[in-house]
């Protein structure tokens, strides 16, 4: 009996020192909150939600309340309540929404972690960022908010190949005088053949692609503000741009404020547009039977134009809690490393932002991704994408009125002044 209670007694002492353990060490794991807007069903976004739940696999005493969002937009509205309530995020992926709401308000209000300390005593983390990110997004005052693990490369548009070819276009157009030309050889080809193929049909980003670079080829104040990472603020230019793009309108397919991205893809994979315009990372949404490349918006004088940006990415909440700073600096670092930032190339077609990866290696795994790939980065002139040079209000009124614009129902100036 006195040695069945000895052995009890051994038991509990046991269990309670076990017990002290486990919760010893779940004091120690440090939870922080991760908001993103990957939080929809396609595939990409699968990937990334995967991406970032195995962080935990290497951090185990971190861990990690993920907040998904459909879109960048609804994520950036669920982190504007949370703020609002006192409750700071430690990591907010903007994925490009909320530049002059979300991204301003936390500066201002000192609620935006400043990345330069982090990077100047981490070489490291210093090498594993974009150039890029450091060249338009540092603030005068030599301060980082946020840091991008993509770069936006485009400027350019994906072809059927063999509707060019059908199509009489033996060359890829230099001039927009022959872009225009091979537009014309695609509907002529196109009413003549019985075929229902428009040449393209862009989307209003699109068409802000076209004005920006169109911008960027005059000689005037526009050049000069897209040359500054600016906004283009010449009414003259801008509606002069405008008016030529009309010929444009033309040749495709007639917008509407439903109009997406998706369903240009859709139209392009279904071979009813001949010309695609997006960035490279359209690659992973194109059919992989159509026979397809990809090429700049024509630019002239012998130069060629694209667009290589690093957008508004990571910001990480001012917490002033050491250890949660700390693990959120760790999840940075993590998400800009060789290995997550090859799993990011390889499963969601986008490009990494790491400048240690060279894309070239891969080209046999992703022919038709490097081959654009290297036609943006061969450019010689290198602008920002609009959603760097165009704030929100401006992008607005684009895709609220250019359909109207391009259907003559309203004048350069009218649209301007909007």
């Amino acid at each position: 009996m006195r040695k069945s209670k000895r052995i009890f007694i051994i038991c509990m002492i046991g269990a309670v020192f076990f017990l002290s353990g486990c919760s010893e060490r779940k004091e120690k794991q440090v939870e922080i909150t991760v908001m993103h807007g990957w939080g929809s069903t396609e595939m990409d976004h699968k990937e990334m939600q995967k991406i970032y739940s195995d962080f935990q696999k290497k951090y185990p005493d971190i861990s990690l309340n993920l907040i998904a969002m459909p879109t960048g937009k609804e994520m950036v509205e669920r982190a504007e309540d949370r703020i609002l309530v006192g409750d700071l995020p430690d990591v907010i992926f903007c994925g490009d929404a909320g530049k002059e709401s979300l991204y301003q308000f936390m500066i201002e209000n000192e609620l935006a972690l400043d990345l330069m300390p982090y990077i100047k005593e981490d070489k490291e983390l210093l090498h594993s960022i974009a150039p890029s990110s450091m060249e338009y997004w540092k603030t005068r005052d030599g301060k980082l908010y946020t840091v991008s693990d993509v770069l936006m490369l485009g400027g350019g548009y994906w072809y059927n190949e063999e509707i060019f070819r059908e199509a009489g276009i033996t060359s890829i157009p230099e001039t927009w005088e022959e872009f225009y030309s091979a537009c014309q050889k695609i509907q002529t080809w196109s009413e003549t053949s019985n075929k229902d193929v428009m040449p393209l049909g862009p989307t209003v980003e699109g068409y802000l692609y076209i004005t920006d670079q169109m911008l960027a080829k005059n000689r005037g104040r526009g050049s000069v503000a897209i040359s500054q990472n600016k906004v283009p603020m010449s009414q003259s230019e801008i509606c002069t741009v405008l008016e030529q793009q009309k010929e444009l309108w033309h040749y495709t397919k007639p917008l509407s404020k439903e109009y997406s991205y998706r369903d240009e893809t859709d139209l392009f994979n279904d071979e009813k547009l001949a010309m695609y315009i997006n960035g490279i990372w359209g690659a992973f949404m194109i059919d992989e039977t159509l026979p397809v490349s990809y090429a700049l918006l024509p630019f002239g004088e012998g130069a060629e134009i694209a667009c290589e940006s690093a957008g508004l990415g990571y910001l990480l909440g001012n917490t002033e809690n050491e250890k949660r700073i700390d693990a959120s600096i760790k999840f940075l670092k993590y998400m800009l490393s060789k290995e997550v930032q090859e799993r990011i190339l390889l499963k969601t077609g986008q490009m990494p932002a790491n400048p240690q990866i060279t894309i070239e290696q891969y080209s046999e795994k992703m022919p038709r991704f490097c081959q654009a790939a290297t036609e943006v980065k061969q450019a010689e002139i290198k602008i920002q994408v609009p959603a760097n040079l165009w704030n929100s209000a401006q992008m607005h009124i684009f895709e609220e009125y250019l359909p109207v614009f391009f259907q003559e129902e309203m004048s350069g100036e009218v649209f301007f002044n909007y």
